[in-house]
Order: C-alpha cells, then structure tokens, then sequence
C-alpha cells in the first residue's frame, strides 16, 4: 500500500503498510521490500516464508547437532572482499522499498510532523549455548551480541538507527550511530546503547513501534504500547553508560535525520562488550586503529577482546535465529510544531 489511509484513532495516517498477504517480495517491479547494497551476500543470509498474513524467516543453515536454524554468513576482519568487518553483524536485513525527496532509501520526517515505524514481532534464538567466549558472556539466550532479531529503523544519510532487539529472555530498546558515514561526514561520535526494557519469552509476540518528531528531535520507542524509551539529543551518547556495549570514541553532535528507512532483521554483536561491565568485546571485527574504545570508561582507553584474531569459528559456533512479522506499518502524524 503506498497511498496515505487514516488511522482508525484519527490521528495519524498510514502511508506505507504490508501484511504480508500477498507475499514477500525484493525483486522486480512492484517489490515492496529492499536489501542495502552492503557487500556480496551481506545481509541475505535469510530464507523467508509467509502464511496467515505473516512473515517468518530463518537463517540458510541449520545446526548439525541439533538441526535448528543457524547463520551460515560472515564477515572476518581481514575480508579478501575488503568488506568491513564489522559488516559482520548483519545476518539479514530489509527495509522497505521506498526513497525521501533527497533520495536515500526512506521516508521523509517532514517538519511539524511525527514518523512511525511500527510492527508485530516475535522470534527467537538458537545455539547461542555454544559460544566459545566463557565468562565474557553470562546469559548466553539473554545476550544481543550472540544473536537477535529486530525492527530496525535508520537513517542511511547519518548513520543513526533507532531499534527495538529481542532475545529469548529480553527485549531490548538499541540506539546507535553506526561509524559506516565518518569518510563523508568527519569523526562523529560513534556508540551503540542497548536498554533492557521487558522480560519475553521465545516466540512471544510485541508491538513494537518507534516515532521520530524530527521538529522537536525526539526519538520514542513503545512496547506494547506503552514509551519505554526517549532521545531528544539525538547524536549524542546517552548520559549514563550503563547500557552502553560499543563506542567508537569521535565528537558529539546533533543529528536531524531527513528521513528514516523503516526495516526488519537478524543480527549478531560480536565486538561488543557486555553493558556494564570493565570485560572485554568477543570478538574485534575491525582492524582499524584507535577504533574500540572500553564503554565504561570511554576514549582513549582501549577496549580489548577474548578472540583478536577474528576466527571464523567464533563468528559462527551454531548461533541462529528466527524472525516472525505480522503488519508492519509506516504512518506520520502532525505535531503542531516546525
């Protein structure tokens, strides 16, 4: 759907919207979802299905010991590709198949007016038992950085993402500015913030939704209805760094997003560290000098890591994931202020 419906509330117009009804598809004319151009492979490695107006999706492997779903892609720190490393945490990853006025894949965040993502999510993880890190990880089926699933909302212009990450036994609010913009944009301040916000269970489902007022620069995640989270300087680290489980080190600055890509996907967090915590990363993705920094104490201290190798067979121990979608929907709503 790509003309504006009003929302049965009134407040707010639908302007994109998929259920899943007619199936899923990234390809040829019409294709309502997309995959970014990150890299062969990158980001695909997901066998999607859909039934009952849902979309599920699982990774392309499966665990030889216990047959359940399991990544099969991955990006090491030294790629003959010359991939970034930290490519490495996109297992899978579609955003919905539309572009802003400045051309980037998104949806405009028009002045006087609130952007929403919003979706219903469940899922689960698997293997994640498995790792190979010991006591650098402490509830392995609770832990982003071995394996999650996720509304993913980002602006491809300024690197900023807004999301909302599930694991077997939490979900997790994620504000992040990804360090993929700094050749253009100068060294910006670089972080990802992981907040526990409820307790799940494998294959519960959430309304999950997330509304960026770019006027006010207020980012608001709702879980279930109810806001679990705000930002309103946008840019910056939030102002304590209990939540915080990478930083890149860079300047702060304010950030107004033009627009925002509205997705869903499967991750893994290799290199980062447990929020927190004075432990190390698990696993350094990224050679690049004066890059990983300890969270808890910030730039310069140098965060270390349990594998500096970047060993396939840490990146892939038998960890997977699955995704499963209801309606997912994009709507906007007038403020009333510019």
């Amino acid at each position: 759907m790509t003309t504006t419906t009003t929302h049965p509330d009134g407040s707010s117009s639908f302007i994109w919207a998929d259920d899943f009804s007619d199936g899923f598809h990234t390809e040829g004319p019409g294709a309502r979802w997309a995959y970014l151009p990150l890299g062969p492979g990158v980001g695909h490695d997901g066998v999607p299905s859909t039934s009952d107006r849902a979309l599920r999706v699982v990774p392309r492997g499966t665990n030889p010991r216990t047959g359940e779903p399991a990544f099969t892609q991955t990006v090491g720190a030294h790629d003959p590709a010359g991939l970034p490393g930290t490519l490495d945490h996109v297992k899978w990853l579609v955003y919905a198949n539309q572009h802003s006025s400045a051309g980037f894949l998104g949806f405009d965040t028009e002045l006087g007016h609130e952007l929403t993502c919003e979706a219903r999510v469940s899922g689960a993880v698997y293997g994640t038992e498995n790792h190979p890190f010991k006591g650098a990880v402490v509830h392995p089926d609770d832990d982003p950085r071995l394996s999650m699933v996720s509304l993913a909302v980002q602006d491809p212009e300024t690197d900023v993402a807004f999301e909302f990450a599930l694991t077997n036994r939490s979900v997790y609010a994620f504000y992040e500015r990804l360090p993929n913009a700094r050749a253009q944009l100068g060294r910006y301040a670089s972080f990802l913030h992981a907040v526990p916000v409820a307790r799940r269970t494998p294959g519960e489902e959430h309304s999950v939704r997330i509304s960026y007022d770019r006027s006010a620069g207020l980012a608001r995640w709702f879980l279930d209805g109810r806001e679990v989270l705000r930002v309103d300087r946008v840019g910056h680290r939030l102002p304590s760094r209990r939540y915080l489980v990478a930083d890149h080190g860079g300047t702060e600055e304010r950030v107004t997003p033009r627009q925002l890509a509205c997705g869903i996907g499967m991750f893994t967090i290799l290199d980062g560290a447990l929020p927190g915590s004075p432990g190390p990363g698990l696993v350094r993705l990224s050679g690049a000098p004066d890059f990983y920094f300890a969270p808890v104490t910030g730039e310069p201290d140098p965060l270390t890591f349990v594998d500096d190798a970047s060993l396939e067979s840490h990146r892939l121990f038998g960890q997977g994931a699955e995704l499963r979608v209801g309606e997912f929907a994009v709507s906007i709503k007038r403020t009333g202020t510019s």
